[in-house]
């Protein structure tokens, strides 16, 4: 088991001249430290027009930042969304990123789960799936080819030589969001590495991950260097005090959960349900229900807590017992977001300092027993 951390750069309100910027200073103080505690990596969003919950719109360029703190940690981003993003300019940018942290960089691809943040862009929401697989097509080889051409449905690049070429060869892993079983089973077939989220529960990941396994083994994509690896993204607040889980970490999760209903009251105003494609209408019908709520008989926020499975908050101990579940499924890697909303710079700090003096050391020693009997 692997550990990162990952960031939205949430930034709750009320605000001053400052808060905003605070976010970004305070990550970097918090990811170098983290690298100091043993963690293996830390991955950032890309969000676009996602005020409080994210202002993390330049990810490549906050961990061009990072790469300069930090020598070890491998740095990813999670994820580029492809229908607002030139494959041109990504190859180019996650190959310069590539250089400065000397070879450290992972790139995820993803489309959008809803259209807020494609139209400004002029995206629709019915091209999303295609451009996205083209993206993961043509962008390896943007890398690896001397000089690129290609005619694709929605790319069209005559000759050129693209400079910088990634450090890492053949290219820096390439993963997908997988959210939905359309998505997962794609992003297997495409040799795309895959980032679950944990807020289904291990019911849920256990199918993903069955599915995504099935799917990657047969994964015979011309160009790319298949990337085996699955990664679960989760919420994590840690304290050795069960007080203070019963009540900081109750406040952050429903703190989360709200603004995940604000999210679903945002994203697809002034959108006609008649127009949303077929691919996107389970994520619209969730959306819908999520924005409406909370429901009656929905867990609240102790509910979450109590049950330790959706997300990663409570005692070392908990948080072993949490990691262990999803390890016993296959989960290879655990990316936390620990900087959630309205947790202070100390409390970020201290939920790290509690993973690096315990849970990423029961890991580890397990590692150790286990390579000593093989």
């Amino acid at each position: 088991m692997k550990f990162g951390l990952f960031y939205q750069i949430q930034v709750p309100k009320p605000w001053d001249e400052e808060t905003e910027a605070r976010r970004f200073w305070e990550a970097l103080d918090q990811i170098a430290f983290a690298e100091e505690m043993g963690y293996d990596s830390v991955w950032f969003s890309e969000h676009h027009f996602r005020p409080v919950w994210s202002h993390n719109s330049a990810p490549d360029l906050t961990l061009a930042a990072v790469s300069q703190r930090t020598t070890r940690m491998r740095l990813g981003i999670g994820v580029v969304l492809a229908p607002i993003h030139h494959p041109l300019h990504t190859a180019a940018r996650m190959a310069t990123l590539d250089i400065l942290s000397k070879g450290r960089v992972d790139v995820g691809l993803g489309r959008t789960g809803y259209p807020y943040q494609l139209t400004p862009y002029g995206s629709g929401l019915k091209d999303t799936r295609g451009m996205w697989q083209e993206y993961a097509q043509v962008l390896p080889r943007i890398w690896q080819e001397e000089e690129i051409a290609h005619e694709g449905e929605y790319f069209q690049i005559p000759p050129r030589e693209v400079l910088p070429k990634p450090l890492q060869k053949p290219h820096p892993p390439l993963w997908s969001a997988c959210s939905s079983d359309d998505t997962t089973r794609l992003a297997g077939e495409l040799g795309l590495g895959a980032l679950l989220g944990s807020e289904g529960g291990p019911e849920k990941t256990a199918n993903l991950l069955d599915l995504y396994n099935r799917s990657v083994n047969g994964a015979m994509q011309a160009g790319v260097h298949v990337n085996h690896q699955n990664a679960l993204m989760t919420a994590a607040y840690c304290h050795e005090s069960r007080k203070e889980v019963e009540e900081r970490g109750v406040e952050l999760v429903g703190w989360y959960g709200e603004q995940q209903r604000e999210r679903a009251r945002l994203v697809w105003r002034g959108v006609d349900p008649a127009t949303v494609p077929p691919d996107y209408q389970g994520y619209y019908d969730r959306d819908q229900r999520l924005a409406a709520g909370p429901h009656e008989g929905d867990p609240t926020p102790q509910d979450v807590v109590n049950r330790g499975t959706s997300f990663c908050v409570g005692t070392p101990d908990d948080c072993i017992r949490f990691m262990e579940t999803y390890e016993e499924l296959g989960i290879e890697q655990v990316f936390a977001l620990s900087a959630i909303g309205p947790a202070t710079h100390e409390e970020v700090m201290n939920t790290i300092r509690m993973f690096g003096k315990y849970v990423i050391p029961h890991f580890r020693e397990k590692e150790k027993a286990r390579e000593a009997k093989a």
